[in-house]
């Protein structure tokens, strides 16, 4: 063969492996950016957050009501809360990292509300060596990016409540709400576990037992009675009678403590939490009776590997304030930037994460009517009549 083709052959050859090659490299280099990288990439985020410092409550939650002519105190469903979607995840939603350090970051810069996500980590569930851990599930699994060390697959629950500890009442001593999602199916033993170590770690900052037992509605809860304190709500009614003790509230759509609506992004096109009212005077009824939350859940996104928070996008929430829904989760790991939803949420809560809400939409309580006994001074009376030697016989 021509030596010219040969040389010819060879370097279309390697040319076409040189591109094939580079192609191979653009594929997959994203992916190759070391965990700790991305990790440090998407903290940063939280560095372009104003700090949300906690100015004092009006007369500190006290006010005059002239139903019952004496001074009462605001009730927990008269606040907006600076609320914080899955604080554990820096990066995204789907398949990806956790860390202490957003945890950190969302209660330095003044979240009120936190959202742990509760799983477990053995082969089952009920084994004796199973044990609770903070970690993103999806379908039913431990979701995280492949080739993430252990150590950033999921979070020590004892670790994340030693920060709340350490952070959460620092500068401020508004109430925090804690939301725990449980994403086991229900399990005694595992639930102690979570009861066990809440127990041990935060036991100063728990509500009086009088409110434990998901017994009364959050939302009355006067807020001299939850300052300085951590108040416990989970998705479903705990089975463990320990933890069902020590849980505040339960968060869902038919609770009569604290009510959830759940939105989706196609739900937000079409006027969002509205969309379950049938006027917005019933909403506002809703909400000044009750502490509502909303929660948009966040989309499964597998192109988050190549660019991450495409799959925690946030939504304009100016209904929400506008209807008086007190807590709105919002993910906090995106970049607030001038045209983006979370900075325009965040520049609601500029005085503090806790803010007294609007007048015309607090509830303000009142007496029952009062309770009339009934006249009976015209009341007829009954009468036997009998005749003819008890031939008849009746009642008038």
């Amino acid at each position: 063969m021509d030596p010219k083709k040969i040389t010819l052959i060879i370097f279309s050859t390697l040319l076409i492996l040189l591109i094939l090659i580079a192609i191979i490299l653009l594929i997959i280099l994203p992916k190759l950016i070391s965990p700790s990288k991305r990790l440090s990439s998407c903290l940063s985020t939280f560095n372009n957050y104003f700090i949300i410092n906690q100015q004092p409550i009006p007369n500190n939650g006290k006010y005059y009501n002239e139903f019952f002519k004496s001074y009462k105190y605001y009730g927990l469903r008269d606040f907006f809360y600076a609320s914080s979607y899955k604080s554990y995840l820096p990066c995204g939603n789907t398949n990806d990292l956790v860390s202490y350090n957003a945890l950190k970051y969302v209660l330095l810069k003044g979240a009120r509300v936190i959202n742990l996500d509760i799983f477990y980590k053995g082969l089952f569930p009920f084994e004796d060596n199973a044990k609770i851990i903070v970690g993103n599930v999806i379908d039913n699994k431990l979701s995280f990016l492949p080739g993430t060390p252990e150590k950033l697959q999921y979070l020590e629950f004892a670790s994340c409540l030693q920060l709340i500890k350490e952070l959460a009442w620092v500068k401020t001593d508004a109430p925090l709400i804690l939301y725990l999602n449980l994403e086991f199916l229900p399990n005694q033993k595992l639930e102690y576990q979570i009861f066990s170590q809440l127990s041990s770690i935060l036991p100063q900052f728990f509500l009086d037992k009088y409110y434990g037992f998901q017994r009364v509605n959050l939302g009355n809860i006067p807020i001299n009675k939850a300052s300085n304190r951590l108040i416990i709500v989970t998705n479903r009614k705990p089975i463990d009678g320990f933890l069902n003790e020590i849980t505040n509230g339960v968060l869902s759509n038919n609770s009569v403590n604290i009510i959830l609506y759940k939105i989706t992004q196609k739900d937000t096109e079409y006027g969002g939490v509205k969309i379950h009212f049938p006027t917005k005077e019933k909403a506002i009824q809703t909400t000044s009776q009750n502490l509502v939350a909303v929660i948009k859940e966040n989309d499964i996104n597998p192109n988050n590997v190549d660019t991450p928070k495409i799959d925690t996008t946030n939504y304009d929430t100016s209904s929400q304030f506008e209807l008086g829904v007190s807590i709105s989760f919002m993910n906090w790991q995106n970049y607030p930037d001038k045209n983006d939803y979370m900075l325009k949420y965040l520049e609601n809560f500029k005085n503090g994460g806790l803010i007294l809400k609007p007048q015309n939409l607090i509830y303000v309580p009142r007496p029952p009517p009062p309770s009339y006994q009934r006249d009976t001074t015209f009341d007829y009376t009954n009468r036997n009549i009998t005749g003819l030697k008890g031939f008849y016989n009746f009642n008038v």
